[in-house]
């Protein structure tokens, strides 16, 4: 079968299948493309090992994406956005910058749910590495703590 003829068949499937089978379609539209795994997504900090390899990422820009999980005691979002204003002032003097901030509404693929996601672009990984072991960023890393269930973080090279 043609690739436009199945197109055409996916797209007549999906319009004729109602919504409820249409997005099941759709999802299995996916299927065959990649196998995913479940691995641990919710951390506080890196493993030894992530550390390691992250401090041998190349001197060049990153971006990180940061995933995050707010503590579900009440005061978790207060908290860690007290967290964002005070390591604002500590990106800005080393060079870093939030280039995105947004509030996660819902996962269209995969299981896992974020409360909410921010991109912040280093001039490379060591300004993070040694941000983080500052005294000036340990003195308000507890609201970070405090405010966070867990997170996920992704070194991003831009392209």
């Amino acid at each position: 079968m043609s690739k436009k003829k199945t197109v055409q068949s996916r797209r007549e499937f999906i319009s004729n299948s109602g919504a409820a089978a249409g997005l099941t379609g759709f999802a299995g539209l996916f299927s065959n493309s990649a196998q995913a795994h479940t691995i641990e997504i919710n951390a506080m900090g890196p493993t030894p090992e992530q550390a390691q390899a992250f401090a041998q990422l190349p001197d060049r820009p990153v971006v990180m994406v940061n995933l995050l999980k707010f503590s579900s005691d009440g005061n978790g979002a207060s908290d860690y956005a007290q967290y964002g204003e005070d390591v604002g002032r500590i990106l800005e003097r080393i060079g870093a910058e939030i280039i995105f901030r947004g509030e996660c509404r819902m996962t269209f693929i995969g299981a896992t749910e974020w409360d909410s996601m921010i991109m912040v672009r280093y001039p490379n990984s060591q300004a993070l590495l040694q941000m983080a072991q500052s005294d000036e960023y340990q003195s308000i890393a507890g609201n970070r703590s405090s405010g966070l269930e867990g997170q996920m973080n992704l070194a991003v090279f831009e392209s």
